[in-house]
């Protein structure tokens, strides 16, 4: 899908308000209570997050100036809420069904399904609420050769630099590695729609609003920033200040990757099966299992 042509000195600044002061209300709410109490025992899902990304996308509804920022806070919002929705599925679902539940493995994989719904939901009330000039391109709905060559290639280069990487530059020093044979058919699907919702959210969402305001090249450097940004948020076991970087040149790359092919699959295929890679080949390799 082409960008309409917008003018774009008029149309830019709404869309990195909203990005700059959603980043830092997101930022407050979840670093300013930990100045008074251990925020961390009472929420943590990090729910504060989602409901400050709500409030401030519920109100671009509700006052009409705001309007323009509406695509990018309605990202902030499916990256947050369905964030908080997968790490507090297992134990949603525990609660409810008790040991009917399923395994932790089964608990993820349905977790990872209701963060779909929810991010696939967003880009739906973005692509109804959203006038067209202002409209991401979510880029779904082809792939072709270029992007299938790219997606063969990318994996392997991925890969090969995971494994050059010292395990502390991947944040991964607490993760312990899962059994291939015990987890694999629940994780594996598990971690291939966390990557699916995470490329939609970032590469999709944010980065496809970005596009329809600035040139190609801030777009892909304020979703990737916002992207390693994030994982400040997560309760990420490992050192998590040098994986910020890693994760922000990534996200980098992924962007480049949707916007030379015009697809969001590449990314996707990419991002899973680093993701798949990592969990069940490189880091039993890094820690000798």
């Amino acid at each position: 899908m082409l960008v309409p042509s917008i003018d774009r000195n008029q149309r830019w600044w709404p869309a990195v308000a909203a990005l700059v002061v959603g980043t830092a209300a997101l930022g407050a709410s979840l670093l300013v209570p930990q100045l008074f109490s251990d925020p961390n025992g009472v929420d943590p899902y990090v729910a504060r997050l989602s409901a400050t990304a709500l409030v401030l996308a519920g109100a671009t509804f509700l006052v009409r100036p705001l309007a323009p920022a509406r695509p990018v806070l309605l990202a902030l919002f499916a990256v947050t809420g369905s964030f908080t929705l997968l790490s507090a599925g297992p134990q949603i679902l525990f609660d409810l069904f008790g040991t009917r539940s399923g395994s932790g493995d089964e608990q993820v994989l349905l977790a990872s399904t209701a963060q779909v719904l929810v991010t696939t939901g967003v880009a739906w009330l973005v692509w109804r609420s959203v006038p067209p000039e202002l409209r991401p391109a979510f880029r779904l709905t082809r792939l072709g050769v270029r992007g299938a060559v790219v997606t063969v290639a990318g994996t392997a280069a991925l890969l090969l630099g995971a494994l050059a990487l010292p395990a502390s530059w991947l944040g991964r020093d607490g993760v312990e590695p899962v059994a291939v044979l015990r987890d694999l058919a629940w994780l594996g699907p598990a971690y291939a729609m966390q990557a699916f919702s995470q490329e939609l959210q970032f590469r999709g969402l944010l980065m496809g609003g970005l596009e329809r305001v600035m040139g190609p090249g801030w777009a892909n450097l304020g979703q990737a920033a916002f992207f390693g940004l994030t994982h400040l948020a997560v309760n990420y076991q490992g050192p998590v200040a040098p994986f910020v970087p890693v994760t922000i040149a990534i996200g980098l790359v992924l962007g480049y990757v949707v916007q030379r092919t015009n697809s969001l699959w590449p990314a996707i295929v990419i991002h899973a099966a680093a993701d798949i890679a990592i969990t069940f080949a490189v880091l039993p390799g890094l820690y000798g299992f």
